[in-house]
């Protein structure tokens, strides 16, 4: 923190609009965040990219469409986030009737161009300049599918023939994790076994009893804070506090008077955090 008595301040604010909530997150090597937001009343599902240095919204509402015909992907509901690389994000379909995922688009959402698409292969893991894929498809009467390496900038086939299962499990143990890899906290369900989270929480004077997540980062203590009241109905009330030591240097309601309470809904990328109010506004507060 710049200086230790003040207070932390929001660097930016983005809203996803009336009846949105923000659904994904995902960072990109150049710093960009990409993110989908899902309107549930229109079964819609929407990507939009931000410059975290500045909060300027790169693009919004990009509706993923079909690799051939000039129809939605996924019924424009059944798409999502796998993975980013450089300044680039992937995208993936379900396959009807099914929540297996199917094709890849790699987006340059600064541009909003699809630099490359395959409706041909699945995501397995990321490799950095490689992606390991799969291919399904039926071989005497009986479903098949094959493993290969496919270049992550164009899209290409690195391997030929299929990898066999030596090859697959050497490569998957190779594989890191999407949050390590795009350097990314996420919070912790603070249980009896989550020393550090629960000492820091004592530390600021939280009850045990108060469903939290928590991040422990240096000398900084993030909570989301879960209350359910008979007072409210059973209602669950959600609050997130940053403390730097024992001393309170930033708070803010995330959700009131909800059935559920609003879980996994922050994170910390490099020296920001980043969380969601309300469902559908996307909060960016400066940690350094």
């Amino acid at each position: 923190m710049k200086n230790k008595e003040e207070q932390l301040s929001v660097h930016w604010i983005f809203h996803a609009g009336c009846g949105a909530i923000v659904w994904q997150l995902m960072f990109t090597d150049t710093s960009d965040l990409v993110g989908q937001k899902r309107f549930i009343a229109d079964r819609q599902a929407l990507f939009f990219s931000i410059d975290t240095a500045t909060g300027k919204v790169l693009s919004d509402n990009y509706l993923l469409m079909d690799h051939i015909h000039s129809v939605p992907a996924g019924d424009g509901w059944f798409t999502g986030l796998e993975t980013t690389r450089l300044g680039f994000c992937y995208c993936y379909a379900c396959q009807q009737q099914s929540p297996e995922h199917k094709g890849i688009w790699a987006i340059d959402f600064r541009s909003g161009r699809v630099v490359w698409s395959r409706p041909d292969i699945g995501f397995v893991a990321n490799l950095g300049d490689e992606f390991l894929v799969s291919q399904s498809s039926v071989f005497g009467g009986f479903p098949d599918r094959k493993f290969f390496l496919v270049d992550s900038l164009t899209g290409e086939n690195l391997s030929r023939p299929a990898l066999d299962s030596p090859q697959l499990n050497d490569l998957r143990d190779g594989v890191v994790q999407e949050e390590a890899r795009q350097n990314v906290i996420l919070p912790d369900v603070v249980t009896e076994v989550m020393v550090v989270e629960r000492q820091a929480l004592q530390r600021v004077g939280i009850s045990e009893t108060v469903r939290c997540e928590c991040i422990v980062k240096g000398t900084l203590t993030v909570a989301a804070l879960h209350e359910q009241t008979e007072m409210s109905g059973g209602l669950w009330h959600s609050f997130l506090k940053v403390w730097h030591k024992d001393r309170l240097v930033y708070a803010d309601s995330m959700e009131t008077g909800v059935e559920k309470p609003c879980l996994n809904n922050f994170l910390i990328h490099s020296d920001h955090l980043y969380y969601i109010k309300n469902k559908g506004e996307l909060i960016c507060v400066a940690l350094s």
